[in-house]
């Protein structure tokens, strides 16, 4: 306390001056997951007129292997339990058929591996975000193309489904990878 506050305190008449404090909170531990910065080296990097420094900021970005993640996870056990394999082999689908079709190295030419490799490399709430887009432009198809005719309705409704359907894999997509990615 100071001097002045005193004297108030004390005076003749005076009005006792103090500062209330609201009731104490419960402490609260908070965690912030918050990724690691690293600083590397630049390369490419040439001294020039308004240039910066040689030393690149990123954040740590963590490699997911997506085989170790299932096997963590239990997936293919659970798949097996749940009797999808036997059904899909009932309706005629087996993995000799599958060796035999070449559907793996298909997948593999057509870029569909990598493409399912980069997506898990990504945030799955990124690739979630990704599904803005073809929702908007789902809901623009539906309101914005008539359906006066059969030529018309079926790019209507076609289109439209086909941009739901993109919407779906990407919403529900990000959640798997995502969850996938998440550290026990």
């Amino acid at each position: 306390m100071n001097k002045a506050s005193v004297g108030v305190e004390r005076g003749v008449g005076a009005a006792r001056v103090g500062v209330r404090r609201a009731p104490a909170a419960p402490s609260r531990n908070v965690v912030a997951q918050v990724g690691r910065k690293v600083v590397t080296q630049d390369k490419d990097w040439q001294k020039g007129l308004g240039s910066v420094g040689i030393f690149l900021e990123d954040k740590e970005k963590k490699s997911y292997n997506l085989v170790e993640r299932l096997a963590d996870r239990k997936v293919l056990s659970s798949v097996e339990k749940s009797g999808l394999l036997s059904a899909a082999e009932k309706a005629g689908l087996s993995l000799s058929k599958v060796e035999n079709l070449k559907l793996l190295s298909t997948a593999e030419k057509l870029g569909v591996l990598a493409l399912i490799e980069n997506a898990f490399a990504k945030d799955g709430a990124t690739i979630t975000s990704y599904s803005i887009l073809p929702f908007v432009a789902a809901l623009g198809a539906l309101t914005l193309i008539p359906d006066d005719n059969v030529a018309l309705s079926v790019i209507h409704y076609g289109s439209t489904l086909a941009l739901f359907t993109v919407f779906g894999v990407l919403f529900a997509g990000g959640f798997v990878i995502k969850s996938l990615q998440e550290d026990d």
